[in-house]
């Protein structure tokens, strides 16, 4: 089968990868804790929320960030999913609220045609605690308030490619990811993480993204 789709967005934590990025850097510096009591406090908007973890990383070499990303392993059947849509002629991309030095290394890892993420600042090869933000939520009053507005870059991206938006796929499986899998064409909750994407249309309860093409002809 050959997906008719022409642009497809994954989200890069538990759906590229089986695990999240910021949790694997978290453990090995003795983080958790601090981060997840900044994740789970709902008084702070998303971005700030992006903000202050990055200023928890200060000092971390950019190479712990790579070594992170390796220890995590690829979903089941991400390449073969990437391999279908491009059969079809399919953009294939990232946007991610993780660290743009680990959705480079898997779009070129697996030769994709975009991303977006969070550019974590450095400076002689290490963490300055600055993190620069796409955000695009500002610039179409989306109600998510993250460092990524992924919808803004969804639709920026189709719009640089020429495809209309109902004819896009975008698989998430947090709330972060819900302005971009409720805007698309063909949004699919890939392991649902919270009630909020939990409530999408099309929803993958196992881990493999070959059940994207149960949605997408």
């Amino acid at each position: 089968m050959i997906s008719k789709s022409k642009l497809a967005v994954f989200d890069m934590d538990g759906t590229i990868i089986d695990g999240r990025l910021i949790d694997a850097l978290s453990t090995k510096f003795g983080l958790y804790d601090q981060i997840k009591q900044i994740q789970a406090d709902p008084s702070i908007l998303g971005f700030i929320k992006t903000q202050k973890i990055a200023s928890l990383l200060k000092g971390i070499d950019e190479k712990e960030i790579i070594f992170a990303l390796e220890s995590i392993p690829i979903m089941n059947n991400f390449q073969h999913a990437v391999s279908v849509l491009k059969e079809g002629g399919c953009k294939i991309g990232i946007i991610t609220d993780s660290y743009s030095i680990a959705a480079k290394t898997l779009a070129n890892n697996y030769d994709l045609d975009f991303y977006t993420a969070n550019d974590l600042m450095a400076n002689n090869g290490l963490v300055t605690g600055e993190v620069c933000m796409p955000l695009g939520w500002d610039k179409i009053n989306c109600f998510c308030k993250n460092s990524v507005c992924k919808r803004y870059h969804l639709e920026t991206y189709a719009n640089k490619y020429g495809v209309n938006i109902k004819d896009t796929v975008a698989i998430g499986d947090t709330r972060g990811d819900l302005c971009m899998v409720t805007h698309a064409g063909i949004g699919i909750a890939f392991m649902p993480k919270d009630d909020y994407i939990n409530k999408c249309k099309y929803i993958i309860n196992r881990p493999n993204l070959s059940d994207i093409f149960n949605f997408i002809k």
